[in-house]
């Protein structure tokens, strides 16, 4: 049987669109499948892992809060706050939070996320790959780029999860800046294609801001690079300058108006914290390697890096050697293109790894200052090493039935052995694995003894509470020593009457004027309003806390976080670039023309129109998140228990919960004076008056000693009481009491009171 020309064409295009069907997506599902057994046991004691799961931990009490977008984590930093969104990039955190807010743990949430994203990668990377070579070798760039030594490196050694999720980004920005350029405008199908590709890009590169800030920096470097020798090597083509330009500048516009609710504060407010005070000057010149300790000549990689320094696989040498080869052996004029471009710029992305590179860093330090690691280029050097694969495979590509064999063999034989380069060091050399739980118990005692020899714990802090605090550190005293011992307070009460994640309200009583001191770094973005009127709030005492001066008598006090100009002016540009969003994907005139007449419209026209609807809805909850609709507010039941030198004022109610459920009960407390070794109880009791259940902790928590307590600060404690599972539902009474552990059985009672144990209020135990 003899098949028409036509019809052949038509079978081996189709045959085409299968094979992009299902190739992306079996090397998406592998990616997958590949990664969450890797993290089977997991994570390692990388260097950055905890940090990032204290602030996963973080932004989950804030959604259950209803604080959509927390700038600031008040539990951080021993329970005095760290504005970790205002500067950092969040993307990395929500999905991992929102599979933990749905009931998930933290460790699983982690895997979920992480292979998630590692499997969207290879399904964009695949796609890029394939405007260039032909499937064979687009499989191998794809297992090269996804198994590339540092990507792993970061994942298992450095903790680095925002970075190393933002390869996912890296791909999907190539291929759509790619298409963009090189897509012919001139052309009837191609005239509303052209803005659709531009807006996503734009998304993409938003995607890449939010989800890694420094990786988005060397990004834009890098682009520069590319598009300097792309449009040098495409002069003589038919392909516009300006077209490349645009296609290139218009994206990286586009998501840098629509983050700039997360950007411009970023930016705007960086002296605020200690990272802007060059914190970190210099800090990367000393982790630049020489050359020959640039490449890791072992037959499996090897994660111990000399001095932390991750090394380049040895396999780029000779992808580079057989690169060149391919620029003269291929017909194919893209995928010399794609050479051409790659090779200068991997070649350079390996020369400035090294010391000889140093006069460009002090050259451009205003932005690679910023980078602080000359290895971080590494990610760009797994894009470069992956498209020269991709092209050296596909210069082999020749009829015959012989060479047909030859390409798929050469790339499954490289894709294996790259897979075993990676994985074959990593489970010979794992770290020991350390509980996440052993790294919870660090105290202020033992930051200030890190904070004395090293600058990681600073760079976020608030720089009013950062410079004493590192003050004292040096000095080897604590930084409340710094300051002279306030006179006790006398008759005053400070009574919660409300609050949430980041605002709280007190009904302040008091004979004297004194200075309130909340339990939260200053923060220009703190709020303090005295019986309706904006205060003055000043940084006090040596750890920079929020304080406001209260006169005598009796005032309603509340201090929330607000937004700042940057904040403001951020979301007016954000709205900007969301409309420009929305005006590029917006359906075309032909399209509302076709279904005023009732005629029938094409599958992507109907994919377009789906797109803006989809658009409109993410704007609108964008305005549903600034408005702080969604946030939750406790209320609280006054106490006033006076021992003293501390006074317990108060408790937030307690929802009912169930049977095995833990109960976290929040006392509120207030310092009148220099504090006690006392810790503080509180009772589950029945009816019969006997205890089901207790929390013992000290007031303030355990990250606020009592030495460091100061008349007129704000104390917060949380007892968690686990609630047996054979407890009937039923209401239940809280008794809490204040008690030296030296004396455990002459519990305190309250000068204002006649018995040691204070009937704080009632749990509800439902079915």
């Amino acid at each position: 049987m003899f098949v028409s020309g036509d019809s052949l064409v038509c079978r081996v295009k189709k045959d085409r669109k299968l094979q992009d069907r299902f190739a992306p997506l079996l090397l998406a599902i592998f990616s997958v499948l590949t990664l969450y057994q890797l993290t089977t046991v997991w994570p390692y004691d990388a260097h950055d892992s905890v940090t990032h799961m204290r602030r996963i931990e973080s932004l989950t009490e804030a959604l259950h809060a209803g604080v959509v977008f927390p700038r600031w984590f008040p539990d951080l930093m021993f329970g005095y706050g760290k504005p970790v969104f205002n500067y950092y990039s969040p993307g990395f955190y929500y999905p991992v939070a929102l599979l933990q807010f749905a009931g998930l743990e933290l460790v699983s949430s982690m895997r979920i996320a992480l292979s998630l994203g590692f499997g969207m990668s290879a399904w964009w990377m695949f796609r890029f790959l394939r405007l260039y070579v032909s499937l064979w070798p687009a499989i191998a760039g794809v297992i090269c780029f996804q198994f590339f030594p540092y990507r792993i490196y970061d994942l298992f050694v450095r903790g680095a999860y925002p970075e190393f999720s933002a390869f996912i980004w890296l791909p999907l920005i190539a291929l759509y800046t790619m298409q963009a350029a090189t897509v012919d405008r001139n052309a009837a199908t191609s005239g509303s294609l052209y803005p659709l590709l531009l807006a996503k890009a734009g998304l993409a590169w938003a995607g890449l801001i939010l989800t890694h800030n420094l990786t988005a920096l060397l990004a834009v470097l890098m682009l520069g690079a590319a598009v300097t020798l792309f449009t040098a090597l495409q002069l003589r083509t038919k392909t516009s300058f300006l077209q490349v330009i645009g296609s290139s500048v218009a994206p990286v516009a586009i998501a840098m108006f629509l983050t700039a609710w997360y950007v411009l504060p970023a930016l705007w407010e960086i002296d605020w914290v200690m990272n802007g005070r060059r914190l970190f000057a210099g800090i990367g010149m000393s982790h630049f390697l020489e050359w020959g300790d640039l490449f890791d000549f072992d037959l499996f990689y090897s994660y111990n890096s000399p001095q932390d320094r991750p090394r380049l696989p040895f396999y780029v040498i000779p992808i580079m050697l057989a690169s060149l080869a391919a620029v003269l052996a291929t017909r194919s004029s893209r995928t010399r293109l794609l050479t051409l471009v790659a090779l200068p710029l991997t070649l350079g992305l390996c020369w400035i790894l090294t010391d000889t590179s140093t006069w460009l860093w002090t050259t451009g330090e205003i932005f690679l200052d910023q980078i602080l690691f000359p290895w971080r280029w590494q990610i760009f050097a797994a894009i470069g090493a992956a498209l020269l694969l991709a092209a050296s495979l596909e210069s082999l590509r020749k009829p015959g039935r012989t060479r047909a064999i030859v390409l798929p063999l050469l790339s499954i034989g490289a894709s294996v052995y790259l897979l075993a380069y990676v994985t074959v060091g990593l489970i010979n050399e794992k770290k020991q694995v350390v509980p996440v739980s052993a790294h919870w118990s660090d105290s202020i005692d033992a930051w200030l003894a890190q904070a004395r020899v090293s600058p990681w714990g600073l760079h976020l802090l608030p720089g009013w509470s950062a410079a004493p605090m590192k003050e004292a550190a040096t000095a080897g005293r604590k930084p409340w020593e710094l300051q002279p011992v306030s006179s006790p307070i006398r008759s005053t009460a400070v009574t919660p009457t409300g609050a949430g994640l980041l605002q709280q309200e007190y009904l302040v009583t008091t004979d004297q004027a004194f200075r309130l001191l909340f339990h939260q770094f200053y923060f220009p973005s703190w709020r303090v309003n005295v019986d309706g009127v904006q205060a003055d709030v000043q940084p006090a005492t040596g750890l920079g806390l929020a304080s406001v001066t209260i006169p005598p008598g009796e005032h309603r006090v509340g201090i929330a976080w607000r937004a700042t100009a940057a904040v403001r002016w951020g979301r007016v540009l954000t709205a900007t670039g969301w409309l420009a969003v929305f005006i590029l994907l917006s359906p075309t005139k032909g399209f509302l023309a076709s279904l005023r007449r009732g005629r029938r419209v094409s599958l992507p026209a109907v994919r377009r129109w789906w797109l803006s609807v989809a658009w409109l809805a993410i704007g609108a909850f964008m305005v549903l998140v600034a408005s702080s609709i969604t946030v939750r507010h406790w209320d609280f039941s006054a106490i006033g228990a006076d021992y003293g030198f501390v006074r317990l004022e108060g408790v937030r109610s307690i929802p009912p919960l169930r049977a095995g459920d833990v109960a976290p009960v929040h006392l509120t407390w207030l310092a009148k004076g220099p504090g006690e070794p006392v810790s503080a109880f509180v009772h589950l009791v029945d009816q019969a008056g006997n205890v089901l259940s207790q929390y013992d902790g000290p007031p303030g928590g355990k990250h606020t000693p009592y030495d460091s307590w100061m008349p007129g600060l704000i104390l917060y404690s949380t007892h968690n009481i686990a609630i047996p599972d054979s407890l009937p539902p039923g209401s239940y009474r809280l008794a809490a009491g204040l008690y030296n552990p030296d004396l455990a059985n002459e519990p305190l009672v309250p000068v204002n009171g006649n018995s040691f144990r204070l009937e704080i209020g009632s749990l509800k135990v439902i079915p």
